[in-house]
């Protein structure tokens, strides 16, 4: 999965970077809850991005913007 890898190579570059994967096959009620409609998707806050296609560029970008708010 190219988001996981991503995800990954940031939180080495940001220490603060807390990550955590919801298995919405498993846990279907907590993606739900959540407001998880598509897979990948990515929260920090009260904010969302997702998408089939979520590239490095994206990603940091989603990340950076969630440190300024």
């Amino acid at each position: 999965m190219m988001v996981g890898r991503v995800l990954k190579k940031l939180q080495k570059e940001m220490g603060d970077l807390n990550l955590r994967e919801v298995d919405i096959l498993r846990h279907p009620r907590t993606a739900f809850r959540e407001g998880i409609t598509m897979i990948p998707t990515l929260q920090q806050g009260e904010r969302r991005l997702s998408g089939i296609f979520l590239n490095e560029e994206k990603i940091r970008t989603f990340l950076k913007q969630g440190e300024q708010d």
